[in-house]
């Protein structure tokens, strides 16, 4: 049988074409379809709803911080006393600010098509009865009134939304967040306590 090793002294020469060989691969764009698949492919986009959503909540933060930064600072202690009445000075200048607020100004209709979509898709999967399960945890009450700008009720939990339901959603900043109560998905300022604005019947 004929020996088929290549001999020592042309294993440098080998290398080297199999090298060149391979950069004009690459250069003429004749690499694997599944390599560039995973090169080009674009990170997927946010619906134009949700990137109006966005915009909208990024709007309200930077009204929010002129506020906030307009109030005295806490000091070092951070006594109850003197969060709570931060909260409330808070709360009321932004109330001021956005006087006019109604619902549907973050939440407007083509955005609470998005968000009801979304979360119903949740409610309709394989783990539709853990979603379920995690929001009837937390939000025991039932038949509450909700207004813009008014304040979160203090009685009600702060129900978990389900991670999988967020992995869905826009990401918030960390001046706001979401939150179910009852039927209705709320955006509250989380150190204000009010209610920025709600889409009723959201959750099935």
């Amino acid at each position: 049988m004929m020996d088929r090793r290549i001999p020592p002294a042309m294993l440098p020469g080998l290398i080297l074409r199999t090298l060149v060989f391979l950069m004009v691969l690459t250069a003429s764009g004749s690499v694997p379809m599944a390599a560039r698949a995973r090169q080009d492919s674009p990170a997927k986009q946010p619906s134009p709803a949700f990137q109006d959503f966005t915009q909208r909540v990024q709007e309200y933060v930077k009204l929010r911080k002129g506020i906030q930064s307009s109030l005295p600072r806490l000091k070092k202690t951070k006594l109850r006393k003197e969060i709570v009445e931060r909260q409330v000075a808070l709360a009321q200048k932004i109330g001021e600010a956005r006087s006019n607020a109604k619902p549907g100004d973050i939440f407007t209709p083509e955005i609470s098509e998005e968000f009801r979509q979304a979360i119903l898709s949740k409610f309709q999967g394989a783990n539709a009865s853990n979603v379920r399960k995690t929001i009837r945890q937390g939000e025991p009450q039932k038949d509450v009134r909700l207004s813009v700008n008014a304040a979160y009720p203090d009685r009600l939990p702060r129900t978990t939304v389900p991670p999988t339901l967020l992995l869905c959603l826009p990401q918030l900043p960390q001046e706001v967040a979401y939150r179910i109560v009852g039927h209705s998905f709320v955006l509250e300022d989380i150190e204000a306590r009010i209610v920025i604005d709600f889409i009723p019947g959201a959750i099935p």
